[in-house]
């Protein structure tokens, strides 16, 4: 792994441009067919930039890859809905709380349709798919100790799409926007009741204290204001009309 940059700050105002890693998270990162970001953390980066007075680039990147991308420099920070989580933090560093996501129980309309409680899920015979080494995994553990934990890194809705797992545990901003990928496949047994909270975060480089300080001030300054709670709210809403259009 390289050293972390000393001053991401004073790298920004060279170049010229601020370089932000992502990744596809209905609502938090989506992508129009003709390659137009949209989006919470979209808007976040978006609003930064203009007030750092630069332009910013959104470079793509995969959830495997994503931190040595970061400790690479192919970025300056991850804003892509990041989940904070303890593994994680030993890697990188997280900024403040960027939102809150609920984390919701969807589940597969052929293998578990009748299946409207939660203790219908605590079951030894009953596959849950959560991603791996995620706050979502220990909930699955601790809420359902009978059932079968699957552990993937990628789309963990996939798996309840094909029939392999019978629910998923998937937290979000819009719980409508799980069912838009396959609503014929997939229902929510618990409505748009979370089972939990997770919360999201900024991620960038250990060894860079100014930058840290500058990105938690920034969201404290538009979390006083209400605009990060407006921003949310913007996308809890339109996320599946969005989505419909990709």
């Amino acid at each position: 792994m390289r050293p972390p940059a000393v001053d991401t700050l004073a790298t920004i105002r060279k170049r010229g441009v601020l370089r932000v890693g992502v990744i596809t998270v209905d609502p938090m990162v989506m992508r129009s067919a003709n390659g137009e970001f949209s989006g919470y953390s979209i808007d976040l980066m978006r609003r930064m930039a203009q007030e750092m007075d630069v332009p910013v680039e959104f470079i793509e990147t995969r959830a495997l890859f994503m931190m040595q991308e970061l400790l690479d420099s192919r970025f300056d920070l991850l804003a892509t809905g990041l989940w904070m989580t303890t593994e994680r933090a030993m890697i990188i560093n997280f900024s403040e709380p960027a939102a809150s996501e609920g984390v919701h129980l969807v589940a597969s309309r052929a293998r578990a349709g009748k299946r409207l409680q939660l203790a219908d899920y605590n079951q030894p015979d009953v596959k849950i798919a959560v991603f791996s080494n995620t706050a979502q995994e220990k909930l699955a553990r601790r809420l359902f100790p009978k059932a079968q934990v699957m552990r993937v890194d990628g789309n963990e809705l996939l798996p309840v799409i094909q029939g392999a797992a019978h629910a998923a545990l998937v937290p979000t901003l819009a719980p409508a926007t799980l069912l838009t990928r396959a609503p014929d496949k997939l229902f929510l047994p618990q409505g748009e009741q979370a089972l939990s909270h997770t919360p999201v975060a900024l991620g960038l480089r250990k060894g860079d204290p100014d930058f840290l300080n500058f990105l938690n001030t920034w969201l404290r300054l538009r979390r006083g204001e209400g605009w990060l709670d407006e921003r949310a709210a913007y996308w809890a809403s339109q996320a599946p009309q969005a989505l419909q259009g990709r």
